[in-house]
């Protein structure tokens, strides 16, 4: 196939090269929920591990959340204060 990269040979990924890269590319570029899926599945969290779960849980079933009776937009402020606190920026 004309253009594709031969067999064997690794195609270089654009930037971000590791997870913690697209989480804060994401950070960045205002992806709450791009940011938040990446780190929910990152297994060490540390005190911020519940905010960034329901976080991502409110994202990706807000309907569940709200049978909880909890509010998915707050779920979702404090997953973003979370990302921002575990990761803050390095500028």
């Amino acid at each position: 196939m004309a253009g594709a990269p031969a067999l064997g040979k690794v195609a270089r990924m654009a930037t971000p090269t590791t997870k913690l890269a697209a989480v804060r590319a994401c950070m960045a570029r205002g992806d709450w929920a791009g940011a938040i899926a990446i780190a929910a599945r990152f297994p060490q969290l540390g005190p911020h591990r519940a905010a960034i779960l329901d976080a991502h849980t409110a994202y990706t079933n807000p309907r569940w959340i709200a049978g909880l009776g909890k509010d998915a937009e707050t779920l979702k402020a404090e997953g973003q204060r979370a990302l921002l606190q575990r990761y803050p920026s390095a500028e």
